[in-house]
């Protein structure tokens, strides 16, 4: 790190030192200055979406005597042929759930469902 003065303040001047970083799109905004539509299959929707649930988590009172809550994670092998086809049979799965339980009476819950490319094995 340097140092320099301008205009009576101290600037510090750093290098990035990392291959790669990550910035979240909600910090600086979508890069290339336009706002596109969101795009519900798009992995820049997937991470704002990771981001509200962290906030949302977050926020939450741990002191509370119940948070009834729930987390599943799993692998699902699709042939690329019948990717469509998984994609349209997991939306209609869930409008049938927010159909059946989105009225305006009871608790609120938050469902965040989130599929995407697995990648490379992480150990």
């Amino acid at each position: 790190m340097s140092e320099r003065r301008v205009r009576g303040i101290s600037e510090g001047i750093y290098q990035a030192a990392a291959r790669s970083y990550w910035l979240s799109p909600r910090l600086v905004g979508r890069i290339g200055g336009l706002r596109r539509a969101r795009d519900e299959l798009s992995l820049g929707h997937l991470l704002d979406l990771m981001e509200e649930v962290q906030a949302d988590v977050a926020a939450l009172d741990r002191a509370a005597p119940e948070l009834p809550s729930i987390g599943v994670s799993g692998e699902i092998r699709v042939p690329a042929e019948r990717r469509q086809e998984f994609l349209a049979d997991l939306r209609t799965t869930l409008e049938d759930l927010f159909t059946r339980y989105g009225g305006t009476e009871g608790d609120a819950f938050k469902l965040a469902v989130a599929c995407y490319p697995k990648g490379e094995d992480r150990d």
